[in-house]
């Protein structure tokens, strides 16, 4: 039974670095034809941004995800990014345990503080560059989509209690978003997201997830 564990385990994790390094090839394919084709240079063509998310109160949960990424053309861009996530949850686990002196079970809580770090492939293209010109608003900002690989290591104890050692969530992530320009290339980007590889234990859990970050 191990042996036919790990050999699906194995199969799985080439299926995922095939998917990884055909979208690189992909990417770098395009992004030659299109450099050929224009006079834009590759800093005009670059950018740099990311998210940042914190939550002080009942918990403490900090996470860091910049990016960089490249324009394929003036509404299509790709990129990669990384991320860390700081996790302290005092009430993580609750559990039962014996009292020994008086042979009630008492009922506890255990902390969980834990690193959370990966990276991610990602991709998005603008399909409505000026809502405006759609709808009389009396405000610019823009509508895409957007698609992402991204694999995650966090400690296996963050699901099974007792567990050691860590393991990574591979995801693939599908959405959209608004983009609010700020200036000739900088602008705030709102942006919701699906798991497609959801389940219960996933970092994300069952819901979209919501980022709001930065581009320059």
């Amino acid at each position: 039974m191990p042996k036919i564990f790990l050999k699906g385990h194995d199969m799985k994790v080439n299926l995922d670095l095939r998917k990884v390094l055909f979208f690189l090839s992909l990417c770098v394919m395009l992004i030659c034809s299109a450099s050929a084709q224009t006079n834009y240079s590759i800093r005009d063509r670059l950018f740099f941004g990311g998210s940042f998310g914190l939550m002080i109160g009942t918990y403490t949960d900090i996470e860091l995800s910049p990016h960089v990424g490249y324009y394929i053309t003036p509404r299509w861009a790709a990129g990669i990014g990384v991320i860390y996530e700081y996790y302290n949850y005092r009430d993580h686990w609750i559990i039962d345990v014996l009292d020994p002196t008086t042979g009630m079970v008492m009922r506890k809580s255990e902390r969980v503080e834990t690193h959370i770090f990966g990276g991610r492939l990602f991709t998005n293209y603008v399909i409505v560059n000026n809502v405006s010109d759609w709808v009389p608003i009396g405000t610019n900002f823009r509508i895409f989509a957007h698609v992402e690989y991204e694999t995650l290591s966090y400690e296996k104890r963050f699901f099974d209690y007792g567990a050691t050692g860590r393991k990574l969530q591979h995801s693939f992530l599908v959405g959209g978003g608004l983009r609010f320009p700020t200036g000739k290339r900088s602008s705030m980007n709102l942006t919701i997201l699906w798991n497609l590889n959801s389940n219960m234990n996933n970092v994300y859990g069952g819901g979209p997830i919501i980022r709001i970050g930065y581009n320059f």
